[in-house]
């Protein structure tokens, strides 16, 4: 699976968007995004910025020669599946030096731990450091707009995303030495498998897209376990797929298990043995429902509507 990971393999955060000046007139602006500053563990220029996903392509190089800070912007290829969404990412990394930029061209592509570039000063940096923001979606226009502060932030399709709702931490790559108090997804955890929550109410479709039929609906922080993403949608079973850009990493204070319909068909009703709700089919063997409720021998699904509890599992 194309998971977003932290693009260094020391992790010394020295600033984030919270604690520095420079950094919070990013986020208290609109538009906004959130800068963090990582000097790769050390002093010095001894840490590589690395490929984060399957593919990036180069989209633009900026300040090369001049006395503007450099600055470089990366685009993925394809959709990324990140801690809080699935979708293309833009990375945008500043102070890295003419000599390690003048190396790359635009359109130059890159696979996943591929070395991209060393970590610099160039600009007004006091010390060697990558500055990285990232953002949802491509690259809009020159990839840059002013905010309210009259400070340069990231512009992408999509706006920008604070980094620990971005990268997934790679413990066989990514050592921590310092995360400055930001709290981090782990790859490899064991609380990290295929289980995501959903963020809004979503059909549960028959096949990957909106043409496909709609044959059941999960409410909004139901857990589920996806087995692969089709481009944006995630399949949940052999036949059902829910919109992936609607799921999230993050566990909610109160969320929905899963269970599946073990009956042939399955009758959708108003309330416990209530009437049966003739607009909704009935519900085929195997369909993924969530268990929102249990009132003696009947489960709540959604608002309003209830299924036998015994034929579920």
């Amino acid at each position: 699976m194309n998971y977003l990971i932290y693009p260094l393999q020391i992790m010394n955060i020295t600033q984030t968007y919270k604690n520095n000046f420079t950094h919070s007139r990013h986020t208290i602006g609109t538009p906004k995004d959130y800068p963090i500053d990582d000097n790769c563990g050390a002093t010095g220029p001894n840490g590589y910025f690395y490929c984060p996903c399957d593919n990036m392509v180069v989209k633009r190089i900026f300040g090369v020669g001049t006395t503007s800070t450099n600055a470089l912007w990366l685009e993925s290829l394809t959709k990324v599946v990140t801690p809080t969404f699935n979708d293309y990412v833009t990375i945008m990394i500043a102070h890295i030096e003419d000599s390690e930029l003048n190396k790359l061209r635009i359109g130059q592509t890159f696979s996943r731990k591929e070395k991209i570039a060393l970590e610099g000063k160039d600009g007004l940096a006091t010390g060697d450091h990558f500055h990285i923001v990232v953002g949802r979606g491509k690259m809009k226009g020159s990839g840059l707009k002013k905010n309210s502060n009259g400070i340069y932030v990231l512009d992408t399709t999509g706006g920008s995303i604070k980094p620990e709702e971005a990268f997934f931490i790679d413990n066989s790559f990514t050592k921590i030495k310092s995360s400055n108090g930001l709290n981090f997804v782990n790859l490899y955890s064991e609380n990290n498998s295929d289980y995501y929550y959903t963020t809004s109410d979503l059909n549960v479709r028959l096949g990957p897209g909106t043409s496909y039929s709609s044959i059941n609906a999960l409410p909004k922080n139901t857990k589920v376990k996806v087995l692969e993403f089709s481009s944006n949608w995630a399949r949940i079973s052999n036949k059902e797929y829910i919109s992936g850009n609607f799921l999230s990493k993050n566990k909610p204070k109160i969320y929905y298990d899963t269970k599946n319909v073990t009956a042939d068909y399955l009758n959708v009703r108003k309330k416990p043995n209530g009437q049966i709700i003739s607009t909704l089919a009935p519900l085929p063997k195997g369909t993924t429902v969530a268990s929102i409720l249990e009132q003696g021998t009947w489960t709540k699904i959604g608002n309003n509507r209830y299924v036998s509890t015994k034929f579920l599992n």
